[in-house]
């Protein structure tokens, strides 16, 4: 009897181990492994797996082994990252645009607030970047700049309180305005 006690024992506790849940293994990087500031603000994944993170130092590029830094034109914070359909948005002090793989798998970034002679306001950062339809929409704490991607020709919400949020539930934008409520 204690042996058939014994051997139930031992099938139940095989079978509770197979059923448990491993955990992923995680991997801590320090500014000393990428190569670039602490301080990181926004992160977004492509399709193909690439990790891209807002930082203090530029945009920061993962692809599972190795880290590659991408200084942004005007030398400052990138506060915002967005990939849509192998593109990656950003924004940062007094401008916005995108990055693209060149013939080398290098990322060569364009303005699109440049491009388009997109006036910017004194001081502006771009704090979040979504995506909705055929548009990127940028949000800075004053403003939220929608770019079309197939006309390339933009708009401009104003705010006269401050943008503190902006997200998208479902296929519907909300945004925000300090003291006023939120808006969709």
């Amino acid at each position: 009897m204690k042996l058939y006690k014994l051997i139930s024992l031992l099938l139940i506790l095989s079978f509770i181990s197979l059923s448990a849940q491993e955990l992923p293994p995680i991997n801590i990087y320090s500014p000393k492994d990428y190569g670039a500031e602490n301080q990181n603000w926004s992160i977004s994944q492509s399709k193909e797996k690439y990790i891209y993170v807002a930082n203090n130092s530029g945009l920061l590029e993962f692809n599972g082994s190795s880290w590659q830094l991408y200084p942004t034109p005007n030398e400052t914070i990138i506060r915002s990252v967005k990939v849509f359909d192998r593109v990656i948005y950003t924004g940062f002090y007094m401008d916005f645009g995108f990055w693209k793989k060149n013939d080398l798998g290098t990322l060569t970034y364009t303005s699109i607030s440049k491009q388009l002679n997109i006036p910017i306001l004194e001081d502006e950062q771009f704090w979040n970047i979504l995506e909705l339809d055929e548009w990127m929409l940028f949000q800075s704490l004053q403003r939220i700049y929608l770019y079309n991607l197939k006309t390339k020709q933009y708009k401009i919400i104003d705010s006269d309180t401050q943008i503190t949020k902006m997200m998208k539930v479902d296929e519907t934008i909300y945004f925000h305005q300090y003291k006023k409520g939120v808006y969709k």
